[in-house]
């Protein structure tokens, strides 16, 4: 009994031993556990409300109570009273815990003081910008509540200000605040270091990714200065300008790089090719209607070489037949910077065969002189030559014409991006005279006719958002002489100004018309719109013809789509006319070239 009893004895005591433990454990749990926030007040405090003081700091009612955190809150309100201009403000807490140290109510004592207010903004190392041009463009200014947001932003539009100078590693920073008596007044007085850098001087220029365009394509038009310095609104500059020239897929903001081992700076330039040559066509049958008649083919060509033999250089030809009796033939090339200069010439042929009612060709040459990035100024001079058919039995008669001409253009583009534009203005203004011959006029022999041409077009982009963008446009032209024929006049409807109606619908003398386009970006070069296009065009009576005078207000409206594939642009839109019911909207399809 008694080796029992021993037995049992020693196996009692552990386990007795393990249940105080949990129950000593148990019980300091209970007695440190954190308290729990009951209430957070506030006294003394104006010029910020209760709540927005709360808002300031992490702790809050019903959560646990931590002295570190009221610390780091006490900070925190003290310093959104400083960044408001109090800068003497006096805060305090206390705590007080209930007899059972469960809960803890904290109160806080404000002592807000007066705002102080700027007295001085000094300026130290600005060597190349005075102190009263920065002061000019701070909205900081003496007399103000010292605001740390508005003068952070004050801070970096210096900082953009010396960039567009070509300081572009210039650094500004806040060196000192400090107070000071001005009477009875305290005055804070802002200390601003700018360290300027020279501008970046260029001695290498490295290119990427022309894999066929001549690298001295790309060179041109960096356009480096005497120099050779940039800023960063040059960079901005050089990829708009390379991005003009289509040719490539994609081009990136040039980057500033240190040489390496030397005391030297370049600039790095990465392209990525584009699809340049291009082929596109359509082709169909028409069956003839019955025995008498027979079939034809209608289709369209497109062929484009935007980068010939990696120089820039350009040719375009089109082709449509547009019916049985209607045809559309285009060739146009274009040479960039005639002998090194910054001129650039384009040569076209254009032949339309209208019906039974006339063909037309026309021979012309246009200069464009790049007078800026933004300004082009243009010249023209050609030969439009109307020739009626040989059937004199025709109804609808067409004088043999010839028109010589030269005229005159001028073009501002500011968009940021020539393929969806976010901001910026596109216009152009052009002006053309010709002499019109017309032989056999009314069996009276040859008769000239002088024919005046304007027209006028601008264009307004802008974004709210990221993705969108808003088009309008503004269009008016005018074509004067004593004698107008159809060929001379504008071409209305379609893809190319007012959609919702047929191509070419309607002939003009004048014409004006506008654009309210809602875009959303759908890749780099592709997007889906909202249009509505209003217009309004005039056509005098034409009494050989027996055409009385026309006019109206027309417009069309509907939904569009441009995607890039890989033979080019191509728009598709379905548009609704003024008076047409949604059903019979009419959808416009074309390739977006360069004609």
């Amino acid at each position: 009994m008694q080796r029992s009893y021993t037995y049992t004895r020693n196996t009692l005591k552990p386990a007795f031993v393990i249940l105080l433990f949990f129950a000593f454990v148990f019980s300091a749990e209970v007695a440190f556990s954190q308290p729990v926030i009951n209430s957070v007040d506030f006294e003394g405090n104006y010029f910020f409300s209760d709540y927005e003081l709360k808002n300031a700091m992490a702790l809050k009612i019903d959560k646990q109570f931590s002295t570190s955190q009221l610390s780091s809150d006490m900070k925190s309100v003290r310093e959104k009273y400083r960044s408001s201009g109090f800068l003497f403000a006096q805060i305090t807490e206390s705590v007080g815990f209930y007899s059972d140290s469960a809960f803890v109510n904290i109160k806080i004592s404000v002592n807000e003081g007066s705002q102080a207010k700027v007295g001085e903004i000094l300026f130290e190392g600005n060597k190349s910008v005075p102190s009263s041009v920065i002061l000019k463009m701070f909205d900081t200014k003496p007399g103000d509540v010292l605001d740390n947001a508005k003068l952070n932003g004050d801070i970096n539009s210096l900082l953009t200000y010396y960039e567009k100078k070509g300081n572009l590693f210039t650094k500004a920073f806040v060196n000192d605040i400090s107070v000071y008596d001005q009477g009875e007044q305290k005055k804070i007085r802002i200390k601003i270091l700018i360290q300027e850098n020279e501008k970046i001087k260029i001695s290498k220029v490295k290119i990427t990714g022309n894999e066929d365009t001549d690298e001295s394509v790309i060179l041109r038009e960096v356009k480096l200065g005497p120099d050779r310095t940039v800023t960063s609104e040059e960079l901005q500059n050089i990829r708009y300008r390379l991005e003009k020239l289509n040719i490539f897929e994609s081009v990136e903001t040039p980057k500033i790089y240190t040489i390496s081992g030397k005391n030297e700076s370049g600039m790095l330039i990465q392209v990525k090719e584009g699809n340049t040559n291009t082929f596109d066509g359509i082709l169909g049958y028409v069956p003839p209607a019955n025995d008498a008649e027979s079939g034809y083919f209608m289709g369209m060509v497109n062929l484009s070489f935007s980068n010939l033999f990696g120089t820039a250089r350009r040719f375009d030809a089109h082709w449509q037949q547009e019916s049985k009796y209607a045809q559309e033939l285009e060739l146009k090339y274009g040479e960039p910077f005639i002998f090194g200069l910054p001129l650039n010439l384009n040569a076209g042929f254009y032949q339309r065969i209208q019906d039974t009612s006339y063909t037309r060709r026309k021979f012309d040459l246009k200069g464009d002189v790049l007078l800026t990035d933004k300004f082009t100024l243009g010249f023209m001079t050609g030969i439009d030559r109307v020739i009626p058919p040989d059937d004199t039995l025709l109804t609808f008669k067409v004088s043999d014409s010839r028109i010589v001409y030269a005229g005159t253009d001028v073009v501002y583009d500011s968009r940021d991006n020539i393929f969806i534009p976010q901001k910026g203005i596109y216009y152009k203004a052009l002006y053309s005279y010709g002499d019109k011959k017309i032989s056999d006029y009314n069996s009276r022999g040859d008769e000239s006719f002088a024919l005046q041409r304007y027209s006028m077009i601008l264009e307004f982009f802008s974004s709210f958002v990221s993705r969108q963008s808003l088009l309008v446009r503004l269009f008016a032209g005018e074509v004067k002489s004593d004698k107008l024929e159809e060929a001379d006049l504008f071409l209305v409807g379609g893809l190319k100004n007012i959609r919702g109606y047929r191509e070419n619908q309607f002939y003009a003398s004048r014409l004006a018309y506008g654009t309210v386009e809602l875009r959303y970006s759908l890749s780099r070069k592709s997007f889906a719109s909202v249009f509505y296009d209003p217009g309004y065009y005039y056509r005098p009576s034409d009494d050989v013809n027996n055409i009385p005078k026309q006019e109206g207000f027309i417009f069309g409206y509907g939904l569009g789509v441009r995607i890039e594939t890989a033979i080019g642009m191509i728009g598709v839109s379905y548009a609704i006319a003024k008076g047409d019911g949604i059903l019979d909207g009419k959808i416009h399809f074309g390739l977006i070239n360069n004609f």
